[in-house]
């Protein structure tokens, strides 16, 4: 069977105006894929308002989706855990009833938190079928492939490494001069800013012009009152969730980027800020590990671990020419690596494998 030239693609997922990596992957899908010959039609099935408005959603877009399964090629399924995979199971069983080829693309920073830890027997052997019945298993990372076949989720064959992209700069701006910290993503448990907080705190006496930036939304009043009680509310600016257009600016403002994580898939935000020319600090957690290379395009520090990441952070602000090494290291690792082109390319090379 020859490839079809023009696939019609059915996209479901979170709605393109959600915030976080997966609506931002979707965007970059619906804006591109149409100039690579692939037709797409984007059904969200998610938004975050109150329970029934979620489930109103939810139901109108089955319907929807149930009427558009009768002109596609292909179903491709964003996805996350818990929740997520509740919801999409039902709309992968309905394609897969059509005998249309479906594409799971495996968002979930926390799926083997769920996976191992919350789920019954009866619910794994549920996910381990859904996922068979797919005929491509997206993943972002290495690690994360290796996750699903040490649970025997899915079989090997069927998943496909596609790593998350980001367009890069025109230009790097960074001034290397500037002791200034961010850090952009939901201010919670799981993305820990108390523990930038914690090794912040550490570092003012030492660096007393540093100043750190988070963006994101989140439990931001909880880290706020930490940042009073460690004393160094003065050198926070709690700014928010940066839209995309404001993002630039955020980026420009700042010579160092951290994510100190307990758990991630690939996350956009890393991407972006190395993209930026950012000296990036993480935790080696998820695809991480895969972008960063400890001390020479970034640094990486056990999870949780407040004086390790103090001890990084010095190393950067202590050492200009070290921190401007390092950050165009890591911009040109995201050029090499991590472009959206070698992204899109990739994602088209899977349909083309499942249209044959």
């Amino acid at each position: 069977m020859t490839e079809k030239t023009n696939p019609r693609v059915l996209m479901i997922g979170p709605s393109l105006e959600s915030r976080g990596g997966m609506a931002t992957v979707e965007k970059q899908l619906m804006e591109h894929l149409p100039d690579m010959g692939v037709r797409v039609k984007f059904i969200s099935t998610y938004n975050d308002c109150g329970k029934l408005g979620k489930l109103s959603i939810a139901l109108a877009a089955y319907l929807q989706f149930c009427v558009a399964l009768n002109n596609v090629d292909i179903v491709h399924v964003h996805m996350a855990s818990r929740g997520s995979y509740r919801r999409k199971r039902v709309f992968i069983s309905a394609a897969s009833h059509k005998g249309i080829p479906i594409v799971l693309h495996l968002h979930a920073a926390e799926f083997a938190l769920w996976f191992d830890g919350e789920c019954s027997e009866k619910e794994k052997r549920d996910i381990r079928n859904t996922f068979n019945r797919c005929a491509k298993i997206v993943v972002l990372s290495e690690e994360w492939k290796d996750f699903l076949i040490s649970r025997d989720v899915c079989s090997p064959e069927r998943i496909a490494v596609v790593h998350n992209a980001v367009n890069l700069p025109p230009k790097n701006m960074t001034d290397y001069s500037c002791n200034a910290v961010l850090f952009m993503g939901r201010l919670d448990t799981r993305k820990s800013p108390d523990v930038l907080l914690r090794a912040a705190a550490r570092l003012l006496p030492r660096h007393p012009q540093a100043q750190f930036v988070f963006g994101g939304d989140g439990d931001v009043a909880v880290y706020e009152q930490l940042a009073r009680e460690l004393g160094i509310l003065d050198h926070c600016s709690f700014v928010g969730w940066v839209k995309a257009e404001d993002k630039e600016d955020t980026f420009h403002r700042c010579s160092i980027y951290c994510l100190p994580s307990k758990n991630e898939g690939m996350p956009m935000s890393v991407l972006e800020a190395m993209s930026y020319g950012l000296a990036t600090v993480s935790t080696p957690v998820g695809g991480i590990p895969q972008v960063i290379s400890d001390g020479d395009d970034g640094f990486l520090f056990p999870i949780d671990d407040v004086i390790a990441l103090s001890r990084k952070l010095d190393l950067l602000m202590s050492d200009r020419n070290l921190k401007e090494r390092i950050g165009k290291k890591g911009r040109s690792r995201i050029e090499d690596v991590f472009s959206l082109e070698g992204f899109l390319c990739q994602i088209r090379l899977v349909y083309g494998e499942i249209c044959r």
